[in-house]
């Protein structure tokens, strides 16, 4: 069995785990005042989030605001068309006067301040099973309030006791406004060496639902949050007011340079100022200098940032907070996951073929002859892509610069050109130089080109990089890139180079992303699938296709959506029939894989036609229905098709995917399967906080000596037991943790390390990790024989050694967007 931090409600204990909340139901008249309010932000009206801000600042309690679009269909129909939520109804007064003088500050003192008038009379003891709707054999019911406040009352009870971890000292929790609690008491902090970095442990939780599962589900998590104890690169700060009893405050941390003296320091919104004053009560500023050890005030550092503290708590400590958990909340029930015996995994394979790449791995390609141009500036970078062929090919590949290519077999060969202006950051008119390559050409014939580009993390990125431009520039030629770093001659003082280990990984992994985007495959790929004696093996010809969905955060005439799409048609008698083939943009068809992928980084990335929801959703779904149809129209009538999407990427596109919904709404592949066409949907999701994270087995075999450390997932496929419906959990471990060392977070505690051990306090400790396997429609497959080849092309890799999150062909066209020379340009980060 396999444990997660997973956990059911059953719905007869809902009122005692969840309590009841404080709500303003807002009518008509308040989002009229709403939306009449000054606009700001680039002409955008308030978000909703600036006023709940002001109020946490005000009452010092939870406070949210939702729109129409998060309320249930019985509050619309009773008026309501926002919904103010706090939990104490006790602080109704000054909650009044904050959002007068919020609204007073947002006007600029001009004209009248109309919403605190429209605010009604609070529903003091609003129960959350009072919105929940639950039906046989399906998952509950919820509007968006409720998953999103929901935990609020839980995790207040789970912080009454303190958490007891290895015999130490017991850990209190501090609940904050934003329902999360931190091991706050300065004992608890984590500090380096030279006591200048600091980080707490931090824990979530998320009210969700689980396929066939008729009652609510809590999902459990842990992390560390990074202080910056002066604020730099914050965007956050927590503050403790020490009232007692009170949350701790959770607030949006604002920054501003002095431009005469060009230091940085921190405020909190202004608003909040105003706020506090007209509720006579005390400032609450942010001091130019706050303590070198952080107190009561603690900015928290951008994930994004440099760190001397490794991050992560560790596989020990998430078992222990499982055990706190269910002491602490015994009616909540984990929920139950058990090894399904007739899924059996392949062995992984690691190693190059014994007998290097044959010509049957060019066939995917769909190209007749495959030429590798190596590309390089410095006799190092020539040496490492040599030394890197020479152990695919199980022999010596030694091709002269600028000399006719080398054949290695009948299909493919390889060449070396030395062009350092070419692959020079500062070069100006890249362009110039493509002609003294002298790259072979012919319909039937693909180059792809692996190049020698110069980069250290400790050295300063150049102004220009030429590996963007790079990538475009060759996808024009209609040639398939891929990146071999070298350091710079001359590295900055206490500079470590890397390794020899280091760089022959790099080259490894540099080599096996070319083949990948060039469409060549090894044998390993049909081994992992097949049959091969295991039961629910592919046993027959069917097509596998990814659609992969992102928006794009940036774009001056809107966000984007990207849209890849990736198939793979499997011949399990025949590598040399499979093929890779890619959605191209650019012909408005389905094109060999190299010439979809150098179609993809030679465009403009994504487009505003598509979107995840509304009228932009229909259309998203009816290009795609056209490009399903394209394809199956490819191969011969009655060609199963198993299509894989990521369940964030597109459960708003096809609402047959969500949970509530599933199989009952549109689904991919519509079109297809009216028609009478053979379509599987295969749903996955990777996001741990939806679907727990796994903590430990308990099992007969394979158990640690100590009752105390977690027992590690192994290669199983789990199915969610006492559920008639298709979902299974595919647990696994980070490559970091299992490399050596890697799993020191299952022993101790980052609390509890001996001494001889502290160096690992600087090391990020990775937890368990898994994905969700659901089949929304099987087809003509059998259930299990669908999550068997989910499994399966998600262990095997095609690029790397290790397990991928999503199966080849959504992995593929995951990847393919992540190479655009575009993707998350300006500076987007994720926080």
């Amino acid at each position: 069995m396999l444990i997660t931090l997973a956990y059911l409600v059953p719905r007869q204990h809902l009122n005692t785990l969840l309590g009841a909340i404080t709500a303003y139901p807002l009518t008509e008249e308040f989002k009229t005042g709403w939306d009449d309010l000054p606009k700001r932000e680039g002409q955008r009206q308030p978000r909703y989030s600036a006023l709940a801000t002001g109020l946490v600042a005000a009452t010092g309690q939870p406070v949210k605001l939702f729109g129409e679009h998060e309320l249930a269909e019985k509050e619309h129909l009773t008026g309501s068309r926002m919904l103010l939520l706090t939990s104490d109804a006790a602080l109704d007064g000054r909650l009044r006067v904050a959002v007068q003088a919020w609204e007073r500050h947002i006007r600029d003192g001009q004209g009248s301040s109309v919403l605190a008038g429209l605010l009604p009379d609070p529903e003091q003891a609003r129960s959350f099973a009072d919105f929940m709707t639950f039906r046989p054999g399906q998952v509950p019911v919820m509007p968006g309030w409720v998953y999103r406040t929901a935990e609020w009352q839980v995790m207040r009870q789970l912080a009454a006791t303190s958490m007891l971890v290895d015999g130490r000292q017991p850990v209190g929790l501090s609940m904050d406004t934003d329902g999360s609690l931190l091991a706050w008491d300065p004992d608890d902090l984590l500090v380096n060496r030279a006591g200048t970095a600091f980080s707490m442990h931090k824990v979530t939780a998320r009210l969700t639902t689980r396929v066939g599962i008729e009652d609510p589900v809590l999902c459990f998590d842990a992390h560390l949050s990074r202080i910056s104890p002066q604020g730099d690169w914050a965007k956050n700060v927590w503050v403790d007011r020490e009232e007692d009893n009170a949350p701790l405050l959770r607030l949006p941390l604002w920054r501003r340079q002095n431009k005469e003296t060009g230091e940085w320091h921190s405020h909190l919104d202004p608003a909040i100022a105003k706020i506090l004053e007209a509720c006579q009560l005390s400032p609450l500023d942010i001091p130019d200098k706050l303590p070198d050890v952080p107190g009561v005030i603690r900015p928290q550092l951008a994930s994004t940032r440099f760190h001397a503290l490794g991050s992560g708590p560790g596989p020990r400590f998430m078992l222990r907070l499982h055990e706190h958990i269910v002491s602490t909340l015994p009616s909540l029930v984990p929920l139950s996951y058990e090894f399904d015996k007739r899924i059996k995994l392949a062995p992984r394979v690691t190693s190059y073929p014994a007998d290097g790449l044959l010509p049957d791995a060019v066939g995917p390609s769909g190209f007749r002859k495959v030429t590798l141009a190596c590309v390089y500036a410095t006799p190092a970078g020539r040496d490492r892509m040599l030394a890197e062929l020479a152990e695919l090919t199980g022999r010596p590949v030694n091709p002269a610069a600028g000399k006719p290519a080398t054949a290695v077999n009948a299909r493919w060969d390889v060449l070396a050109r030395h062009c350092p202006d070419l692959l020079a950051h500062d070069t100006v008119n890249r362009a110039a130089f493509l002609t003294s390559l002298d790259l072979p050409a012919g319909e039937d014939h693909l180059v792809a080109a692996w190049l020698e580009t110069k980069y250290h993390p400790d050295v300063t990125r150049p102004e220009i990089d030429a590996k963007p431009h790079l990538r475009r520039l060759l996808g024009h030629l209609g040639i398939p890139t891929q990146f071999l770093a070298t350091e710079p001659t001359i590295l900055p003082p206490k500079t470590t180079p890397p390794s020899p280990e280091t760089k022959k990984h790099a080259a490894r992994a540099a080599l096996r992303d070319l083949l990948r985007a060039a469409g060549v495959l090894d044998q390993r790929l049909l081994d992992a699938v097949i049959a091969g004696g295991r039961p629910h093996g592919l046993a027959r010809k069917a097509l596998l296709v990814g659609v992969h969905a992102r928006r794009q955060q940036t774009g001056a005439e809107g966000k984007p959506l990207i849209l890849t799409m990736v198939a793979l048609y499997v011949d399990p008698d025949d590598l040399a029939s499979c093929q890779v083939l890619v959605y191209s943009d650019r012909r408005q068809a389905w094109v060999r894989g190299a010439q979809g992928v150098a179609d993809f980084h030679a465009g403009a990335i994504g487009s505003t036609r598509f979107g995840r929801t509304g009228e932009k959703a229909e259309l998203t779904r009816d290009v795609i229905e056209v490009r399903l149809g394209a394809l199956l129209a490819l191969k011969p009538p009655g060609t199963p098709m198993v299509i894989f999407v990521d369940t964030q990427e597109t459960r708003t596109i096809w609402p047959g995917l969500q949970n509530a919904h599933l199989g009952a709404g549109p689904l991919p592949g519509d079109t297809l399967r009216a028609a009478g066409g053979d379509v599987a949907i295969v749903r996955l999701n990777t996001e741990i906080s939806e679907i727990g994270r796994p903590v430990t087995r308990r099992e007969k075999a394979n158990m640690p000596s100590d009752p105390a450390k977690p027992a590690a997932p192994e290669r199983k496929v789990y199915r969610l037991a006492d559920t008639d419906r298709h979902c299974w959990l595919f647990a696994g471990r980070s490559a970091s943790i299992k490399a050596k060392g890697g799993d020191r977070g299952a022993f101790y505690t980052r609390w509890t390390l001996p001494p001889g051990l502290t160096s690992q306090l600087t090391v990020p400790w990775h937890s368990y990790t898994g994905k969700e396997i659901v089949v929304v429609s099987p087809g003509s497959w059998a259930p299990e024989q669908l999550a068997s080849l989910t499994a399966s092309l998600c262990e095997q890799a095609l690029s790397w050694d290790d397990r991928t999150q999503m199966p080849v062909p959504l992995h593929l066209a995951t990847v393919i967007d992540q190479d655009h020379p575009d993707y998350r340009v300006s500076g987007e980060l994720e926080f």
